[in-house]
């Protein structure tokens, strides 16, 4: 596994260095601050100031990915309950209107919960055994 990897970063290394001998390194100016760099330490400052920005910005995303991953998983349930409950008092508060159509919901809930307390409540009819 060593000697692949030794071998991939032998051939990336020259397919840089050939990448080096294609660009023309002429026209490039790169300006930092009050200095300007021309030729080839321009084209090699601009690519190690254009490649670090990407990388930094690929590790910062890849990080602040994660972070919310983990946040989320353990309170997303919760954030889509608060969000569902404040859609229905936010529609209940904007427009009296919708509420006769919350009604009914109310009503099918407040039935289904009582089914439920009554179905738990019930005696279990399994005999023990012996």
């Amino acid at each position: 596994m060593k000697k692949v990897l030794a071998l991939t970063l032998l051939l990336f290394f020259c397919g840089m260095v050939a990448a080096w001998f294609v660009i023309d390194a002429n026209d490039v100016l790169i300006t930092v601050g009050d200095e300007d760099f021309d030729g080839p330490l321009g084209t090699v400052l601009g690519t190690v100031i254009a490649g670090g920005v990407f990388a930094l910005v690929a590790v910062v995303m890849t990080l602040v990915a994660v972070i919310m991953g983990f946040v989320m998983a353990g309170v997303g349930v919760l954030v889509v309950l608060c969000l569902a409950f404040a859609a229905v008092v936010t529609v209940a508060a904007v427009s009296p209107l919708f509420l006769p159509v919350l009604i009914p919901f109310a009503i099918y809930w407040w039935i289904k919960r009582r089914d439920q307390r009554k179905a738990s409540a019930a005696p279990a009819l399994e005999h023990a055994p012996a």
